[in-house]
């Protein structure tokens, strides 16, 4: 079985282990940038971008094309097809293969999996232990410039989250002395981690070293205090006063600051989209800006052109990356009235996007205002933050840094749907570290003024996208037999996707009524 290395020297190993010649520094890093995102289209401007940076030399599409064409070469030469395949699709360029078969993919597969198990602490931990098994080195290797080194500072990021949970369930189990050395050499790399201290703190007075213990968290509360000015946080402290009191039953660190007691999964269902392939590689390949924070994607169009739809499809499509959950706020800025999706209905399947959903930690739901007036920037930072199951403190000064480093490092995708005001969007600026922000937006008009936003402009469809949605809620018998009202009907519509939407609804509940007589109730109410 063909293998792709990315979380140590990036390679390539056709069936049989034959290590593939990848080629020089740059298409390397072409490969790597496709093997990331495998089973994605990644558009050749973001390859360039990635690449190069912000000034690319005039014949870098050249030089992509050129490579990729090598790539492809090389592959197929490699395991005649059965292995990873480079095709062109939807303008963009995407690598076929089996998410096993890349370590990457499998590595994060496997953490998930771990994290799952809550109730099974010994699988996690054995999960945990096989997923970082996977790793050969520092990730990336071979592989250099800005996308290399934003990407491989996130992948090591990863890393450090599943050791540390590792090291959770592993003392929960009774794992210490084993452990401590382990601690030792993490605390030496990270020493201003309070979760990677916390666990050594753990261990340390597992094993009965409880002045150890003590010396580790005073070490880090001068650290904290000469280099930020601010102490260590209140489940370090009480650790440290348990540790005190030589609690025998001590269990492991606790929660991370912020962490998530339940995983909320909110997105809409019941959406058809068409027609938008070229949009959806587009939000595929945002990836990070030059800060090394998430993009911020952003929908833009007029009312109806399905910004939603394609939102709420490319959530779904990517949620797996996700594992922390996905929350879909519905700001309701285009209007106090009902909220349509500007695509094709499902019925009985469209959620109330009024309210997210139950935290059964809590027995309570996190709520927006109603629709009668937009929720502040202060209501959507609350409502995210509920929705993951944190409170922010009565009190809290500061809110909205609260928020963030609640959101910090917490793989969760956010979905601000029908922007109402900048402010909105301010409060969770810059997002999650390890997660994403999706919004859609009527104008720029409601953005605020960032640099870091990868922008989707939609249009009405085609003719030909138009029919073909016509025919996905129809049935392409029931529209090729009538083609002539068909395009009278899009006409009538203006190839904009909700008024589609309601026509093909009407037609759907009404399979007796000609085609015809649809189109010209149609135009007699538009006349």
């Amino acid at each position: 079985m063909a293998l792709v290395q990315l979380l140590g020297p990036v390679q390539y190993r056709a069936t049989g282990d034959i290590a593939v010649e990848l080629g020089q520094t740059k298409q390397r890093c072409v490969f790597a940038m496709l093997a990331v995102s495998a089973n994605e289209v990644v558009m050749p401007d973001e390859l360039i971008s990635r690449a190069w940076g912000a000034d690319p030399p005039k014949s870098a599409r050249n030089m992509i094309h050129s490579y990729i064409s090598r790539l492809r070469g090389a592959l197929e030469g490699a395991d005649d097809g059965n292995g990873a395949v480079l095709r062109r699709r939807h303008g963009g360029y995407v690598l076929e293969a089996d998410p096993d078969t890349i370590d990457l993919h499998r590595f994060r597969r496997t953490v998930a999996t771990a994290r799952a198990t809550g109730t099974d602490p010994r699988t996690a931990a054995r999960l945990f232990r096989e997923a970082l098994g996977g790793w050969s080195g520092r990730p990336l290797g071979g592989v250099s410039g800005e996308w290399a080194t934003r990407t491989r500072w996130l992948l090591e990021r990863e890393h450090l989250s599943a050791l540390v949970e590792c090291h959770e369930g592993e003392l929960r189990l009774g794992g210490s002395t084993g452990l401590l050395d382990e601690l030792h050499s993490l605390a030496d790399l990270y020493p201003d981690n309070e979760l990677v201290i916390r666990n050594l703190m753990t261990g340390l007075h597992h094993a009965g070293r409880r002045t150890e213990a003590v010396e580790a968290y005073e070490s880090l509360r001068r650290r904290l205090a000469d280099q930020l000015g601010v102490d260590p946080a209140q489940q370090t402290k009480a650790l440290r006063a348990t540790i005190l009191r030589a609690d025998p039953d001590l269990a492991a660190a606790g929660p991370r600051p912020g962490a998530a007691p339940s995983v909320p999964r909110q997105l809409p269902r019941g959406i058809r989209c068409v027609g938008r392939e070229q949009e959806l590689a587009m939000l595929d390949g945002s990836v990070t800006a030059a800060d090394g924070h998430p993009v911020t994607r952003v929908i833009l169009g007029p009312p109806g052109i399905g910004k939603t739809a394609l939102a709420v499809q490319w959530a779904h499509r990517v949620a797996h990356r996700f594992p922390d959950g996905q929350i879909f706020v519905a700001l309701h800025g285009s209007s106090a009235g009902p909220v349509r999706h500007g695509c094709a209905h499902v019925p009985g399947r469209t959620p109330d996007r009024r309210h997210g959903p139950a935290d059964p930690a809590r027995g309570v739901r996190a709520t927006l205002p109603t629709r009668d007036r937009a929720p502040s920037g202060d209501d959507v930072l609350r409502y995210v933050l509920r929705s993951l199951g944190v409170v922010v403190p009565p009190g809290e000064a500061d809110p909205v840094a609260f928020g963030q480093e609640a959101l910090k490092d917490v793989r969760v995708l956010i979905v601000l749907d029908d922007l109402a005001s900048p402010e909105q969007l301010e409060v969770l600026r810059p997002g999650p570290s390890a997660g994403a922000l999706l919004v859609t937006a009527r104008d720029a008009g409601s953005l605020p003024r960032l640099t870091a936003l990868r922008t989707v402009g939609l249009r009405e469809l085609s003719v030909q996208q138009a029919q073909r949605m016509l025919a996905g809620i129809l049935g392409e018998r029931r529209v090729e037999a009538e083609p002539a009202e068909v395009s009278r009907i899009i006409d009538l519509c203006g190839r904009s996707p909700r008024a589609l939407s309601a026509a093909a609804e009407q037609a759907l509940v009404r399979p007796w009524l000609p085609l015809a007589d649809l189109a010209a109730a149609m135009a007699g109410r538009a006349g």
